[in-house]
Order: structure tokens, then sequence, then C-alpha cells
């Protein structure tokens, strides 16, 4: 099975290294507008039109706003393509996306990655989907730094919300349910987003994201759900908390990082090649992605526009 790896940075060179883990594919070759050459016998291609005529699979690690126009030549071409998340920055894009993924056979994943790290898989399976909680969910990071700083320009990359908070709205909606509501407020240069989601079950999930943040990347969680609390801190050196029942003061069980660890790019990737091989269905389609990233475009609206969003009212809109 042959992969080209369309885009080389951050997250292009962790696919890279997730594929050679593997004994069954093979990186063909990698689509860079800037790099020539090879790395380590894999070589660079310029030209995305080359590059895509020697592919089985596509992996589109390239900036947001380019996803909706290579994903487009992909599956035209009967590529397999799996998607780095966001799927697109536009609802008008991912409608196309989704229209395109009808009509041809290919098979699409995105990745939302969060489902694969086993601390949130962890929380997951700790709750109950039937029951309501009250959530809060935060992700802090420095401002990204990419090329030409495209990540930068909210046209182009939805801003904080669409590019980091994603993980979160899409846990949330993963964990908990259909959102039945949104309301967000930002920054002025939105590198600092606060989300409120109400979900159709009656939990509320309140997400914190922020670019402004110089103490290295952090992640946390906080689930309430009648007498338990679970709780995660990435930077915490035993950073999965588990308190049973605690108005009976039992003591938490605490969970070691070490055996949580696992690379969850490679989890992904791994699914995705094994539905290719076994002709079975990805773990992330793109019609799930979009129900999360159509919240974050939602929350993008609510912010602009300074009101809570009812989904069934908005939608009817359109």
């Amino acid at each position: 099975m042959k992969i080209v790896i369309l885009g080389y940075g951050f997250i292009g060179d962790i696919h890279l290294n997730a594929y050679r883990q593997m004994n069954d594919v093979e990186v063909a070759g990698i689509y860079s507008t800037t790099r020539t050459g090879d790395l380590q016998g894999i070589p660079f291609y310029n030209d995305l039109e080359r590059c895509l005529e020697i592919a089985d699979v596509v992996d589109v690690c390239l900036p947001t706003f380019m996803h909706r126009d290579v994903f487009e030549k992909a599956v035209e071409r009967g590529k397999h393509v799996f998607l780095e998340k966001p799927m697109a920055h536009t609802d008008e894009d991912c409608q196309r996306m989704l229209e395109l993924e009808e009509q041809s056979s290919s098979k699409v994943m995105v990745g939302q990655v969060l489902r694969y790290f086993p601390e949130y898989r962890k929380l997951k399976e700790s709750i109950d989907p039937d029951k309501p909680a009250s959530t809060l969910l935060s992700r802090r990071s420095q401002l990204p730094v990419s090329a030409k700083n495209w990540s930068l320009d909210r046209r182009n990359s939805g801003g904080v919300i669409l590019d980091l908070s994603l993980h979160d709205i899409d846990f949330a909606r993963w964990a908990f349910g259909p959102v039945t509501r949104v309301y967000a407020q930002t920054d002025p240069d939105h590198y600092y987003a606060l989300i409120t989601l109400r979900h159709e079950n009656g939990s509320i999930s309140r997400i914190e994201g922020s670019w402004r943040y110089d103490g290295g990347f952090a992640q946390e969680a906080d689930i309430a759900q009648e007498n338990d609390l679970l709780t995660f801190n990435s930077q915490e050196i035993h950073p999965l908390m588990v308190h049973r029942k605690v108005s009976l003061k039992k003591d938490s069980t605490e969970v070691p990082p070490v055996l949580l660890r696992d690379d969850p790019w490679y989890l992904e990737l791994r699914d995705f090649v094994d539905s290719i091989r076994n002709d079975g269905p990805v773990p992330v389609t793109l019609q799930d992605a979009y129900e999360s990233t159509k919240i974050a475009l939602l929350a993008l609206q609510s912010a602009h526009e300074k009101r809570p969003i009812s989904l069934a009212k908005e939608l009817n809109k359109r």
C-alpha cells in the first residue's frame, strides 16, 4: 500500500514516523512546496498531480483552507484519504466534501486524534452516556508557528476555536452525545475562547481554548456525574484520577501515566490502514467529523453575533 503525505510540517512529520512503524505500508512520497530532494530515501514532490499519481492512500496534512481542493483531486482519482482535522474551514467546503465522498468509492477518515488518547478513552469508558454530567475541558498552548503563520489568520484557520478547541468539542460530542445549543466568547484576535455546549442528554460542557499560554502545552478535563468526579491534567505526575462516590469519602484511584501512553497518531493511522485492507468501516467518518466541525463553526458564529445558538433553529434556516 503506497501512501503519500501532503504537507510536511509538524503533523506531517508525526504521521511519517507513525507509518515507519508499520511493515505493510510504504510512504512513496511527500508533497511540499518548499522542500526538494528526498528524506531518507522518500522523495519530495513539488507537483501535486505527480504526487497523487503514485498513491493508493493520500494523507492530508496541509493547512485547513487547502483541504477541500486537494480532497476533491484525491477522491476524483479514486484515492483513499486520511484528512487531518478540521476537515475544512467553512460549512460550504464541508458540504461539498461530503457530496464528493458520497459520489466516490474512497474510504475517508478524519484525524480526531483525541479519541485515541488513552486518557480520554478512559474518561469516556468511566462515564454513563445516558446520565447528565457537568464537564470542564481546557486546552492551552503558545501561539502556533507554521508556514507563513497561516493558522493565525482566522479566515484560513478558524482561530483557536476551529484549530484547537475542536479537539474538545469533538470529545464532548463523542462522550455525551448530540449538542443542542452553543454559546461562545473570544478575545478580539481569536487567540482565546470560552465555549458552552448543552447536550440532548442534559449534560453541560464548558470548553476553554487558549493560544496565550506560555507554560507548555496543557490539557485538562474535569467531569462530574452523580457522585463521581473524574479529573485529568496532562501536566501532573499522575494525570488521571477517578474519584468514586466522593460523598462517601472513598479514596481516589490513580492510574499511572506509563500504563496509559500509546502513540495516538499511530493508533488512528493503523486503524485507517486496517479499514482499507479489510474493507471495513473507518472509525471516524467524514460525516461524524462534520458534526463536530459544524458545532465549532456555530461557536464562531455565536462569538461574532454575541448570542447563544440553537442548533435546530439555526440549521432549519438553511
